[in-house]
Order: structure tokens, then C-alpha cells, then sequence
């Protein structure tokens, strides 16, 4: 059962994310990461010209701090090949950046964002212009609000699919 403080702490924190709601506003909103399927990627190439995907980990790709689901492994599986793809996480895990490294995939932790910094570096390690780059994230001060500062199309995700499929 939660404490006095846990239960107010929460509430301060639906509270401040209604605030945010109202100010920063991503550019497209899914219930979950999975949703943005190869159409979904073809589509934004072609509208947009995104070559290139920042995409968070916690709470985005996988719940708790647990593994990445295997749908979700499955989902950027999917879209190597179609779009450059780096993690840019607010969190340091050795064993999830293990994961990417061995997948070929950049990992960028302890980035504090919504600062400009390692959004800029992702772009360069990627090779691409923060224009042609889709955020992907569940936070919308964090990842949302972060690429919007630089230029970036957003994806907010509002849960994380957690169950192996």
C-alpha cells in the first residue's frame, strides 16, 4: 500500500503533466511503441522526409526496468533498414545498452534531456539533420518537449506494451 507522500507525490505528478498537456503537443500520440508499424514509418518518410529515429527506452520500449518485450525487440527489428535508429535515454543500463550495441544500435545515456545537447549529437551520429528526425517517447517534457526545442517531429507513447508475444 501506498504512503501518504507516494500517493501526493503521484498526484503532483498527474497535476504537472495535465499543465504540460497544455503547452507541448506532440505530433502524433499512440497507445503503444508497436503502433508505428513500416506504413506508419513509410508514410512519415514520405510526408515529412524522416530518415532517422531518437527513441527512448524507459517506459517507451520497456516497462519497470525490466527487458524489452520481445514484440518491441520485434518492432525495431522491423525498421532497421528503413530508418537510422539510436536510443537516447535519460537513464543509464548497462545491460539494455549491451543489447543495442550488439544490435548495431547507438545508445546515448545520462542525456539529460529535454536539454539540446545529446539530441543534437544523436543527429550527428546519425548523420542527419534534426528536421528529418522522429522523437518517440512517453514523456512530454522530456522527450516530447526536448524534440520539439530542436526542430523534430514527436511521437508520445502512452504505455508499454509489457507481455511476451
Amino acid at each position: 500500500m501506498k504512503t501518504l507522500e507516494e500517493i501526493m507525490a503521484d498526484k503532483m505528478l498527474d497535476l504537472v503533466q495535465y499543465v504540460l498537456s497544455k503547452f507541448i503537443k506532440p505530433d502524433i500520440t499512440l497507445e503503444k511503441v508497436n503502433e508505428l508499424d513500416s506504413n506508419a514509418v513509410d508514410k512519415l518518410k514520405q510526408q515529412y522526409g524522416i530518415e532517422g529515429i531518437i527513441l527512448d527506452v524507459d517506459e517507451t520500449l520497456r516497462k519497470e526496468m525490466k527487458d524489452i518485450p520481445k514484440c518491441n525487440q520485434d518492432w525495431i527489428e522491423s525498421l532497421r533498414g528503413k530508418v537510422k535508429i539510436i536510443i537516447l535515454s535519460n537513464g543509464k543500463d548497462k545491460k539494455i545498452e549491451q543489447y543495442f550495441q550488439e544490435k548495431g544500435i547507438d545508445y546515448i545515456g545520462f542525456a539529460h534531456k529535454p536539454l539540446k545537447k545529446n539530441f543534437i549529437k544523436a543527429c550527428k551520429k546519425m548523420n542527419i539533420n534534426p528536421n528529418k528526425v522522429l522523437v518517440v517517447g512517453d514523456s512530454l517534457f522530456d522527450d516530447i518537449y526536448g524534440g520539439k526545442r530542436n526542430n523534430m517531429k514527436t511521437v508520445l507513447v502512452k504505455e508499454v506494451e509489457d507481455n511476451e508475444r
